[in-house]
């Protein structure tokens, strides 16, 4: 929706729009009142900063699962998410793609319909380009590009993993496994 400066002089319209979420507030207030606590966050590694914790997010919309401004799903009014679907059927592993961009809807209700879908079943190099197109060319989110290309490259891989077509990634142990 638009805030009360957009109603007031029609020609700051546009502004107002532009840095409003589905919420109808600002995506800067949005995030003051969700960064401290909200149901996706998970802390880890500890209690305090010294000991080294961490606080991660497992939002859609959120492509490093950092709890961050820059990469909240639920604060920003243009956001990137990467879906993964598995389907096993008759000993066969069928892995669908997708990546969604959040559209400019008024839906306040149903934040699940704020996102629109683009499959992506084609190879590697095609599939970098369009993700390139959506975030970069067309000015959407410029910053989130090396972001979404990494988490398209990391679920490519996972989807040939699970196709069987190849191996799995070999997990270099730390210092104190000698036991093995």
């Amino acid at each position: 929706g638009l805030s009360t400066i957009a109603r007031d002089n029609p020609d700051d319209a546009t502004m107002a729009t532009t840095y409003t979420n589905h919420a109808g507030c600002p995506d800067s207030l949005a995030w003051m009142l969700v960064k401290k606590q909200n149901c996706f966050q998970q802390k880890r590694n500890g209690n305090t900063k010294r000991s080294g914790s961490i606080v991660l997010s497992a939002e859609p919309g959120n492509l490093k699962n950092m709890n961050s401004y820059k990469f909240s799903g639920l604060c920003n009014s243009k956001a990137v998410k990467m879906t993964v679907d598995e389907e096993t059927t008759d000993d066969k592993t069928k892995v669908t793609i997708s990546m969604g961009l959040k559209i400019k809807k008024n839906c306040s209700t149903k934040p699940s319909k704020s996102w629109s879908t683009i499959p992506l079943n084609k190879d590697f190099r095609r599939t970098a380009k369009c993700v390139v197109s959506q975030t970069e060319a067309q000015a959407y989110r410029t910053d989130l590009k090396d972001a979404a290309l990494a988490r398209w490259a990391a679920l490519h891989r996972f989807a040939k993993v699970k196709k069987g077509l190849a191996k799995p990634a070999v997990v270099k142990k730390g210092r104190g496994g000698k036991d093995e």
